[in-house]
């Protein structure tokens, strides 16, 4: 008997989850057992995968994780009745055990009694609902191990959830000043909703405005300091019909990304560029701080052949990446 998880994507919005968020975090293992000979060269052979939907969740939603149980080996396993959710195990950031709610123990009558060779069942849990402090924002490690079975590990991020109805605000913090950001949520909801969860996710802080045309725009938000950086994906572009003015946010497309747009570099503009107009995604522009991307802008770069001097003689670190919402306007 096999069962397997029935969870299925479709239509176009899970499509974009998929090019958003690939599924990084699995964290699978073959396992092998003691000296018993049930489970050696030739007996069975279990294999036990972890896995979450995206890397990350959002708060107030299901903070699901799959779990699959296969046998790789050559003969039957007996299944003993896995207490699946009593594997589980959630740890803060500082390492601290979080609490299990109390809840009544499943039937595991759902289980395979025997495990053929190369069948495997799974299951998708809510850890919400038996660790409900994990729906707070952080970084948390989720194990799960049974007896005579290994620990299985797998990191899972819960972020502020992002609300396509809000206006927000990012503040990107440098050591020449700071950069406020607002959003063209309306005509680039994609883009937006993109920057703003990596923000969230803290992955912009740290990394560098690595390439500067003098005068005119920065670069950043690679993770390898340099164009072939990215988030694990690219996005497609967004035409949204505004002209790349100065102070204008828009997203790369480069030799890496082919006809789509990184999914992570961006750049900001000191100086109108009619020639990009229509070629690029403007999701935001600025709205304080356009003397700091000068300042940034006028930093003396260095490079050669075959493309002009664009690197700065010193880093340019984007400190942080903040996300707020922005406050009404006060009426008259």
């Amino acid at each position: 008997m096999t069962a397997c998880l029935s969870e299925k994507h479709a239509g176009p919005a899970a499509r974009c989850d998929r090019v958003l968020v690939p599924l990084v975090l699995a964290v699978a293992a073959t396992l092998s057992s003691g000296p018993s000979p049930a489970l050696g060269a030739d007996g069975p052979k279990l294999y036990v995968e972890l896995d979450a939907r995206s890397r990350f969740s959002y708060t107030g939603d299901p903070t699901q994780v799959s779990i699959l149980v296969k046998n790789e080996g050559s003969a039957p396993w007996t299944n003993p009745g896995l207490d699946i959710e009593g594997g589980f195990q959630v740890f803060d950031s500082e390492g601290k055990k979080l609490e299990r709610a109390k809840v009544p123990a499943l039937s595991r009558d759902g289980q395979p009694k025997v495990l053929e060779p190369n069948t495997f069942f799974g299951k998708i849990i809510n850890l919400d609902a038996y660790f409900p402090k994990i729906a707070g924002i952080g970084t948390y490690r989720v194990t799960w191990s049974a007896a005579g079975i290994p620990e299985q590990t797998l990191a899972m991020r819960i972020i502020r959830k992002y609300d396509p109805a809000r206006d927000y605000q990012a503040v990107i913090d440098t050591e020449f000043g700071r950069i406020i950001i607002e959003f063209y949520r309306e005509l680039a909801p994609y883009h937006t909703k993109n920057f703003i969860d990596l923000a969230n996710l803290n992955f912009y802080d740290g990394l560098l405005f690595h390439r500067i045309v003098k005068g005119e725009m920065i670069l950043g938000g690679s993770p390898t300091g340099d164009e072939r950086g990215s988030p694990g994906y690219n996005i497609p572009s967004e035409p949204t019909g505004l002209k790349v003015l100065p102070g204008v946010v828009a997203q790369v497309r480069n030799s890496q990304t082919g006809a789509d747009e990184s999914g992570s570099i961006f750049m900001i503009t000191a100086t109108a560029q009619p020639d990009l107009d229509g070629r690029v995604t403007v999701f935001a522009r600025v709205v304080e701080g356009l003397d700091t991307v000068k300042a940034i802008s006028n930093v003396p770069t260095v490079g050669g052949p075959p493309r002009a001097a664009s690197r700065p003689i010193k880093d340019v670190v984007i400190k942080k990446v903040e996300i707020r919402e922005k406050k009404p306007a006060k009426s008259s």
